[in-house]
């Protein structure tokens, strides 16, 4: 019976696009039925489209499963939403669904039930992601927050340079894999720490602790649109906002944000408000005043975030350095690039003007307001437009610091959980060690990696010697890789160069690759350096690494007594 069906709609396909290749088309109708459990009658329209486009011709709608429904639009089908410009139709794109909002909207005066929210593309992938807003006007039940699907005939909407991707009546959306994100309530208020961790619309209940206009150039450079930024807080944290349309509620005003949507730029989430947003003013007298929250929400450098904005951080400046540069448009451009420390890590700073310090007033601990986080190879670096954004502050706010060893214990998870950190320690237990550990050649221009003397970028060169060794931790809660280079990698194995060599002439790369899981794995290691964290996971560029020793007799008397087998 099924294969009655296959035939039947082959045959209908066939009578549409006649020069389309009968086995292509009857295994498209086979992977379908098997790879998705999608009928051949459901699947029609899709392999349609999919021999339409291969056979460079439009399709006649004359049969009954498809008139009225062909589209005339060649069909596109995408796997990045960065190949789509702002006219494309007939859309064909897998998708994560982020976030998915039904609501109630009036359409030329009459109320109409569609969907909104946010989608991201390379869902199978392991690297960068895309994401995107989206408008579905039928709305489709398949569409659910965490679920994998395909998208067949959507189309591109541009907006004020913003694109999103409509999901028309006529497309059709299929179910690749079912979600298992928790639905919640996109109109019960979230407090801004909860807020944070979600993706689309979102309620919050939170105080105004700046505002200030700004302006965003267009993407083909038509012209700018003005927005207003700034940052909203509660007692559980703080969040920058972007507003698009007109904001005149002044600092210390308390609001409800109805139907705002949680976007995020490189590692910040950012609460953008949109035509459908709803902000009004509210009154909690028991609700913490503007001064408390603006104080709250001073950052320490652990909590810098690659993108964030508004950010009020106090450290201590213990270097700047002049350093002077003519721009791609010929300008000659002054940066003081800085070394900032608290507490809890160091980073770098750029002030891109004077701001009155001279190197005799170092070290000078700083209030450093509205400034803007970049990072650079994992490292943030807080950016300074204006010298009124530095106040000098008289005392320290912490006890001294010994600037020379620096050094932060963080446990591994608490490292994955946060943004990448430089100056730290942990202490982890060795669960796979790589095999091209030992000599590596890289290019002399840009020190990457070459694989058979090929460099990526620059072509077959002739390379440098250097050394590594590359592992993965794990403390039982979050795993992440590690890269040692050369001095570390020496000093580890208590050798030098020709000591290291001479290893390797007698074990091999695979020997001593071999020889080090017999050292290591299974066991402690204490890694110092600086933490890279982003889409692909965390990796640790380590200055130095230091077997643990345990004492096996205390460790299994301590594990006992924490599970009671005394």
């Amino acid at each position: 019976m099924a294969d009655e069906a296959i035939e039947k709609a082959v045959k209908e396909v066939l009578s549409q696009i006649p020069d389309a290749e009968e086995d292509m088309v009857r295994e498209e109708f086979v992977r379908y039925q098997s790879e998705f459990i999608i009928p051949p009658q459901d699947a029609m329209r899709s392999v349609l489209r999919k021999v339409q486009s291969k056979a460079g011709v439009a399709a006649a709608a004359t049969g009954e499963q498809t008139a009225g429904r062909m589209q005339t639009t060649p069909l596109k089908k995408v796997e990045r939403l960065a190949e789509l410009g702002g006219e494309d139709k007939n859309i064909v794109i897998e998708v994560k669904i982020i976030s998915h909002n039904p609501v109630t909207q009036a359409v030329r005066g009459r109320d109409r039930d569609i969907a909104f929210g946010t989608l991201e593309d390379n869902p199978w992938g392991t690297g960068d992601k895309v994401r995107w807003d989206y408008k579905d006007w039928a709305p489709s039940a398949n569409l659910k927050a965490g679920a994998i699907v395909r998208i067949e005939g959507c189309s591109v909407n541009e907006y004020q340079g913003k694109r999103s991707l409509n999901i028309n009546q006529s497309s059709r959306v299929v179910v690749l894999q079912e979600g298992a994100e928790t639905v919640f309530d996109p109109t019960e208020p979230l407090t801004i720490a909860e807020a944070m961790e979600k993706d689309g619309m979102v309620t919050i209940v939170g105080r105004v602790i700046s505002a200030r206009e700004d302006s965003i150039t267009r993407r083909d450079g038509s012209g700018t649109i003005d927005v207003v930024r700034g940052k909203i807080a509660d007692d559980t944290g703080s969040l920058g906002f972007l507003s698009w349309d007109p904001f005149t509620h002044q600092a210390g005003t308390l609001l409800k944000i109805q139907s705002a949507t949680i976007r995020r730029f490189r590692d910040t989430p950012e609460l953008n408000f949109g035509r459908t947003t709803k902000v009004e003013i509210f009154h909690d007298a028991n609700f913490s005043d503007v001064e408390t929250l603006a104080e709250s929400s001073v950052v320490t450098i652990s909590q810098l975030r690659d993108g964030a904005k508004d950010v009020t951080i106090i450290a201590q400046l213990q270097s700047l350095t002049e350093r002077k540069f003519t721009n791609a448009e010929g300008e000659e451009k002054t940066v003081y690039a800085g070394q900032l420390i608290d507490p809890t890590g160091q980073c770098k700073s750029s002030m891109w003007c004077d701001v009155g310090i001279t190197e005799d007033e170092l070290p000078i601990v700083v209030r450093l307001e509205n400034a803007r986080i970049r990072a650079w190879q994992g490292i943030p670096d807080v950016t300074i437009d204006n010298a009124n954004q530095v106040i000098r502050l008289e005392q320290k706010p912490w006890q001294d610091i010994n600037v020379e060893n620096h050094v932060i214990e963080v446990d591994l998870s608490e490292l994955a959980k946060s943004g990448s950190r430089v100056g730290i320690s942990t202490v982890a237990t060795v669960v796979s060690v790589r095999d091209d550990c030992g000599i590596i050649w890289r290019c002399p221009e840009c020190r990457r990696t070459l694989s058979d003397d090929n460099c990526q970028v620059h072509g077959d060169v002739v390379g440098t010697r250097d050394i590594r060794m590359r592992m993965v931790i794990d403390d039982g809660q979050a795993s992440g890789s590690v890269i040692i280079g050369s001095e570390p990698t020496l000093a580890f194995l208590d050798t030098d160069l020709s000591g290291f060599e001479d290893m390797l002439a007698e074990k091999g790369q695979f020997g001593f690759a071999q020889s080090l899981r017999e050292r290591l794995l299974g066991r402690q290691l204490k890694v110092d350096g600086r933490s890279i964290v982003d889409d692909q996971g965390m990796m640790i560029i380590a200055n130095v690494i230091e077997a643990v020793e345990v004492d096996a007799v205390l460790a299994a008397t301590e594990s006992r007594s924490k599970w009671g087998l005394n």
